[in-house]
């Protein structure tokens, strides 16, 4: 799996030119007040969410200030954009973007953080992983499509 990490970040390196933190790689905010949280609209259901999950099930937020939660324990990082779908993410890698996608996990409607490339039957839309490493955040790549989307 890691050589297919490894190829994946390199295809998203040259998809998202100008990459130049490595793979979503950002330090804490030091900002000290709260924003509102970014509000996540099915357009295809009634469902309204500030959870975006992650491969892992771990949920991230995105508020005004433009900065990405970490729910877990309220960390923030700067550099997170996001207008109720797409996030400009250039905390992760200059000119990146994540897209919000809804699926269904166990009869539950639920918000997912993905790359924003087009979706197609042969490049189905594949979660990515985010977690908090020595006070870092880190974006990565996986395998795991996104739960049935309705």
């Amino acid at each position: 799996m890691r050589t297919t990490e490894i190829v994946l970040i390199l295809a998203i390196a040259t998809v998202h030119t100008g990459c130049d933190r490595g793979p979503g790689m950002t330090s804490p905010s030091p900002v000290t007040r709260a924003a509102a949280l970014t509000r996540f609209v099915d357009p295809d259901s009634e469902f309204v969410t500030t959870d975006v999950r992650d491969a892992q099930d771990e949920i991230v937020q995105f508020n005004t200030a433009g900065e990405l939660v970490w729910a877990a324990d309220g960390a923030r990082f700067p550099g997170y954009r996001a207008d109720g779908h797409v996030i400009a993410a250039e905390g992760a890698c200059t000119g990146c973007y994540f897209f919000v996608r809804f699926g269904t996990h166990d009869g539950e409607r639920r918000a997912y953080l993905t790359w924003s490339q087009p979706v197609t039957a042969e490049r189905p839309a594949t979660l990515l992983d985010v977690s908090v490493v020595g006070g870092s955040l880190v974006v990565r790549n996986t395998e795991v499509e996104l739960p049935e989307a309705r």
